[in-house]
């Protein structure tokens, strides 16, 4: 039980890290500039300008294998880290709480917070710690692979997976947090798109895609070009659906991720 416990921590942080020639838009490509953009060309612009972003809060929502709800902050450059909130949280069938959960990612470790896992893995402290490689040989989880899954929320590698679409199409105009966007709607060959990326992309685009050679995709760009809502939808191998929901917000606004108190943190014991 302790290994199953443990696989749906790994299970959770692993999921957090979080994913054209038609159709006519007026976009701002600066403030003050408007000029008429189709909505590959909107996706290209937004790509350019999402790579760029060094920060943001985002809600996420998974549905899958496991279910994960909650919001978080995220700081990509100059290495990134998290802190994110669980409303919801399950993974293989088994709930592990819900509410007061907190993941924090930073310097390659991994910071869980949730009472009912604390007590029934034994770690005696509030906060549970896996360091690279520490937990890899018991759970087959390696910190290092969260990294690689941290990538799938980075607005710059998801617009510029997206953008590979040449189905993309205008759905209309809508408001996300209060902010003006315009909703586009389409599907990216997964297994020919990833013959123009880097290598670094093409394991992103890996992840997201989850073995499932065509991926559908909906996201709402706002006048700055930049993804305020990418909901990414991909049916497995195994005819199962895979769905993740980010709502960006706060682009730009620092973030700081901190370790918690290093005298409220054990580490996870496995038998």
């Amino acid at each position: 039980m302790k290994k199953i416990a443990t696989g749906a921590v790994a299970g959770t942080v692993l999921l957090l890290s979080l994913t054209a020639c038609d159709g006519e838009t007026t976009a701002s490509s600066a403030p003050g500039d408007v000029v008429n953009l189709s909505a590959s060309q909107v996706l290209d612009r937004s790509a350019t300008r999402s790579a760029e972003v060094e920060s943001f809060n985002a809600d996420l929502t998974v549905d899958g294998s496991g279910s994960v709800k909650g919001t978080g902050s995220f700081r990509m450059k100059p290495s990134p880290a998290f802190s994110v909130n669980l409303e919801q949280l399950s993974f293989g069938g088994m709930t592990v709480g819900t509410g007061g959960t907190r993941v924090v990612l930073l310097d390659e470790t991994v910071y869980v917070q949730n009472a009912q896992l604390s007590q029934f893995l034994g770690s005696g402290k509030p906060w549970m710690k896996i360091t690279l490689g520490q937990a890899a040989s018991a759970v087959g989880f390696d910190p290092q692979d969260l990294l690689k899954q941290v990538d799938q929320a980075d607005p710059g590698k998801l617009t510029r997976i997206i953008s590979s679409s040449t189905d993309v199409k205008e759905v209309g105009t809508e408001q996300i947090d209060g902010v003006k966007t315009t909703h586009y709607q389409g599907t990216v060959d997964v297994k020919k798109a990833m013959t123009d990326y880097d290598p670094e992309l093409r394991k992103t685009a890996e992840q997201l895609s989850n073995g499932s050679e065509k991926l559908g995709f909906d996201v709402w760009v706002d006048g700055e070009q930049l993804p305020r809502k990418v909901i990414t939808k991909v049916t497995t191998s195994e005819a199962k659906q895979f769905n993740v929901t980010v709502v960006f917000r706060d682009y730009g606004k620092p973030v700081t991720v901190a370790a918690p108190p290093a005298d409220q943190v054990g580490d996870i014991k496995i038998p």
